[in-house]
């Protein structure tokens, strides 16, 4: 008896490791695929990088997508990926840029916001990837150093090039009153960038103001239970749009 509960245990243990292993194997592909679909549309849409300045072809980009709202780029990290809208905070959540599902995702933004960066407050979403991919480097913004190498990003849209000049950095619950696309006035604004700037982990001398545009870049965070890492960005307009 206790040589067939021997046997039995170890069979179980055996399933077990395969099914893990498969698993594993199942995730690494889906990572892999996901990161080719977006090495393929760099490809396609991005022209260059021309003295640090990112060129799209945002023609192509369209013909592929028409959700492509814009392209977020990081110097010398993995972010360097189309920004899409979809009609719902669902949809891209698990759908790569040309709607393939994919654990990957895509950043998108936050379907309530105005389009064309509009707004006084647009929130972009991505997955906080194991690989290191998407909005994974967003949480090394906890570390003063790597703000001084990483203070701004690019955000270009067919119109419009912006710089993102980054002024604060925290760990929010996913329900946190700062996830907010809608402001009455100028004194809920004023407070809005106080309470920001409040619970940063970095402090800067940015000035932002209730006529600036801002954008909010969250991702998952594992401090907690729905936990958020999110890095805030102010937008300043290149001397020039991208009209490529």
């Amino acid at each position: 008896m206790r040589k067939k509960i021997y046997l039995v245990l170890v069979f179980l243990l055996a399933l077990s490791v395969i099914f893990s292993g498969i698993k594993l194997f199942l995730i690494l592909q889906e990572y892999y695929h996901g990161n080719k679909v977006y090495e393929t549309i760099k490809n396609t849409a991005l022209v260059e990088i021309e003295e640090k300045n990112v060129i799209i072809d945002f023609k192509k980009l369209l013909e592929e997508n028409k959700d492509v709202q814009g392209w977020l780029y990081s110097e010398d990290t993995k972010i360097n990926y189309p920004v899409v809208k979809g009609s719902d905070n669902s949809f891209y959540l698990y759908r790569l840029v040309n709607k393939e599902i994919n654990g990957k995702g895509s950043l998108f933004i936050d379907y309530r916001c105005q389009n064309d960066f509009r707004g006084f407050n647009t929130i972009i979403y991505g997955h906080h990837m194991k690989d290191g991919s998407m909005f994974a480097s967003l949480e090394e913004y906890k570390n003063k150093e790597y703000y001084k190498k990483h203070r701004e990003m690019q955000l270009i849209t067919p119109e419009e090039r912006y710089c993102v000049k980054i002024f604060a950095a925290a760990t929010l619950r996913s329900d946190s009153i700062l996830y907010k696309w809608d402001f009455k006035d100028k004194e809920e604004k004023r407070n809005y960038i106080k309470k920001i700037r409040k619970d940063s982990y970095i402090k800067t001398d940015i000035e932002v103001t209730t006529k600036d545009k801002i954008i909010m870049l969250s991702t998952c965070a594992y401090d907690y239970d729905n936990a958020r890492f999110v890095v805030f960005g102010k937008l300043t307009k290149g001397s020039e749009a991208n009209k490529t």
